[in-house]
Order: C-alpha cells, then sequence, then structure tokens
C-alpha cells in the first residue's frame, strides 16, 4: 500500500500476486491513498474512527473491495476529477450512486460492502448495505 497504517493479514484468497487482505484499524483518524498496485485487494475498514480513502488516477482494470468492520465514524472513499457510477443493494431498496466520493456512513451495518472497478476513465461501484442510508454520495 502506497502510505497510511493498518495491519497487513496474512492469508492470500487465491494465488495471484499481489493480492491480499489489509485491515484499516490505526488507532487514530488516518489516509491512506491506494496505488494501481494496490489493485485486486481487499480492505477491512475499521470506522472505529475517520478513514480517508483516496483512489489513484483511473487505470483499466483497477478493482477494490471494502469491507466495513466498524462503522462508528463516517470514512468517504473518494475519487478525485472522476466520476464514481454504479449503486448498491441498500435494505429492500437499491441505491444509485454518481459522484465524485462514496461516504461509508456511520448508520452502515458491520459487513456492509461495496467493490470498485475502473474503465480507465470512471469508476463503477456495485455492493451491499443492510440500510438504506449504509452509503452516500457526494
Amino acid at each position: 500500500m502506497a502510505n497510511g497504517s493498518g495491519t497487513v493479514l496474512g492469508g492470500r484468497g487465491n494465488f495471484q500476486n499481489g493480492e491480499y487482505i489489509f485491515k484499516m484499524d490505526a488507532t487514530a483518524a488516518s489516509t491512506h491513498n491506494l496505488d494501481p498496485n494496490d489493485s485486486g485487494k481487499t480492505f477491512l475498514v475499521d470506522s472505529t474512527v475517520v478513514r480517508t480513502i483516496n483512489l489513484p488516477a483511473p487505470k483499466a482494470g483497477i478493482t477494490y473491495k471494502f469491507i466495513l468492520t466498524d462503522t462508528t465514524a463516517d470514512s468517504p472513499i473518494a475519487a478525485t476529477g472522476n466520476l464514481i457510477l454504479g449503486g448498491v443493494e441498500a435494505g429492500d431498496a437499491y441505491l444509485t450512486l454518481a459522484g465524485t466520493t462514496i461516504v461509508c456512513e456511520a448508520e452502515a451495518s458491520v459487513g456492509d460492502n461495496i467493490a470498485f472497478i475502473c474503465d480507465g476513465t470512471n469508476w463503477y461501484v456495485s455492493g451491499h448495505t443492510a440500510h438504506d442510508d449504509g452509503f452516500s454520495v457526494t
């Protein structure tokens, strides 16, 4: 990971180079600037404090998955200058997301998740939240 603090968990989801699970669990608020080398990784977002996550410049094929392990604080995932499009299942509804920042809200539940994939221009998202207001967009 380019920078940010947390715990690298040893298990690998498969044998592809560089895939692993990273837990964002620092005790203080933290900023995580992801880079293309982080593509394919799953991030466990422990939002006991704000985690600010910045996506890299767009590049076709980059993927990330975020799973919420604590939802005490709001944690934004930002794509500076690039549009985030898509949506998530939200309770018994579908939440359309279109903007430059997705916020993992304190109203979300543990296990809520969102995945990002880039086509070289935009970021596309899909995921699930137990509540209608688990994610928001700006």
